[in-house]
């Protein structure tokens, strides 16, 4: 079985809809062998696993591919599914160490599994309280990874990066039909109280409870993804916030990034932001900075004194 349909059974896809859609229409392949037990297998995935990279005295750390809680080597080496533990602890390892003295995320995911998802995003707020931290999105920023980059104190994107995609979504599919029409049926038992025990179990089509649970499981996710964008970054509008998905410099139009750049122009921006102290507090309010902060060096080096003045300036460049 598709190692993918088995995780979601157990948790919430926050992954832009097309990489779903390619997951849940993938082959199957090993079925259900534990390859990830094996001691070969572990080794693979050490191997396999991203390493952060340091650039002066900034740490790169790569934010890349569908993320997920400790997936097997399956997941990693066929459906290039990245471990969201390690990705964590790149993102520890650099705000706890006294010779990292900014933090570059190198992003290119279409998102990922609530499970695991949302602590990467609260280190990335952790770490912007004692060093400033730059998200660059070369590629796509999208669901779960825009989750992550939104804590930034500064997102950066190309100018073709796809960004956004606020949203969640889950499935179950119902083969009940099909296999009546094969002569197979399922019986479960579960205790009296367990009405939502077998809940997408195979050959069993969901019951209205169970449907009204499912829905409040992904409103719940929702509300969680929509508060931790709005805790940063206040300025994103509801409309902004339906699930869709925009290019570089309407995504700037939107607030969900701050310019439009390479990564040259993301790791000069983050040079600029490091010789002070970072701050704790969340994004710019009210479109005054007060205090030294990344954000006010930010406004400092582009010449300006407010956010509403530096929205009104064209996408950055190398020369800005």
């Amino acid at each position: 079985m598709n190692p993918f349909l088995k995780r979601l059974a157990t948790d919430i896809p926050l992954l832009e809809i097309a990489t779903l859609n390619c997951f849940l229409n993938s082959s199957p392949s090993t079925g259900d062998l534990q390859l990830a037990e094996h001691p070969a297998l572990k080794r693979l995935k050490d191997t396999l696993a991203p390493k952060a990279e340091m650039r002066d005295d900034v740490a790169i750390v790569p934010v890349q591919g569908p993320l997920a809680h400790n997936p097997d080597a399956e997941e990693m080496l066929f459906y290039r599914v990245e471990n969201s533990r390690n990705i964590l602890k790149m993102i520890s390892d650099a705000s706890n160490d006294p010779a990292v003295k900014g933090i570059l995320l190198r992003m290119d995911t279409p998102g990922g599994m609530l499970m695991g998802g949302p602590e990467v995003a609260d280190a990335v707020t952790n770490a912007r309280r004692t060093k400033p931290v730059v998200a660059h999105i070369s590629g796509m920023g999208a669901s779960l990874g825009y989750m992550i980059a939104s804590q930034a104190n500064q997102v950066i994107a190309n100018r073709s990066s796809i960004v956004g995609s606020i949203g969640v979504i889950a499935s179950v599919t119902d083969y009940s039909d099909l296999l009546a029409k094969m002569g197979i049926k399922f019986e479960y038992f579960t205790n009296q109280e367990g009405k939502f025990k077998a809940a997408g179990a195979l050959g069993k089509p969901l019951t209205d409870d169970q449907r009204e649970n499912i829905q409040q499981s992904v409103d719940s996710a929702f509300k969680m993804f929509k508060s931790q964008v709005l805790a940063i970054r206040p300025q994103v509008k509801g409309e902004a916030m339906q699930g869709q998905t925009f290019r570089g410099d309407e995504a700037k139009q939107k607030g969900l990034i701050d310019q439009v750049g390479d990564e040259n122009f993301a790791f000069s921006l983050l040079k600029k932001l490091m010789p002070g102290a970072a701050s704790s507090g969340p994004y710019i309010n009210n479109g005054n900075a007060t205090g030294y902060s990344p954000d006010a060096a930010l406004l400092s080096a582009r010449g300006v004194t407010t956010l509403s003045e530096l929205n009104t300036l064209g996408p950055a460049t190398m020369g800005d």
